[in-house]
């Protein structure tokens, strides 16, 4: 599952990433595996969605969001 399919209020754990194009600023920003993250907001037409990790926030779009692969948690 990718960070895009996952719900508003739903969590999750970051498990990796679908290929090598990944954006090193958002490594830099603490996007790794093994971070929780929340959705908190999706846009009216789902791009851009906003996410909380480790007490920060970051909007990301939907090819970014997409290439992040979550495992869901309760």
């Amino acid at each position: 599952m990718n960070l895009y399919n996952l719900k508003k209020g739903k969590k999750g754990i970051i498990k990796g990433y679908k290929n090598d194009n990944f954006p090193v600023k958002l490594l830099e920003l603490g996007i790794l595996p093994g971070v929780k993250c929340e959705v908190v907001f999706i846009s009216i037409f789902s791009d851009p969605l906003c996410i909380q990790y480790e007490q920060s926030y970051l909007a990301l779009r939907k090819k970014e969001a997409e290439n992040i692969l979550i495992e869901p948690i309760d």
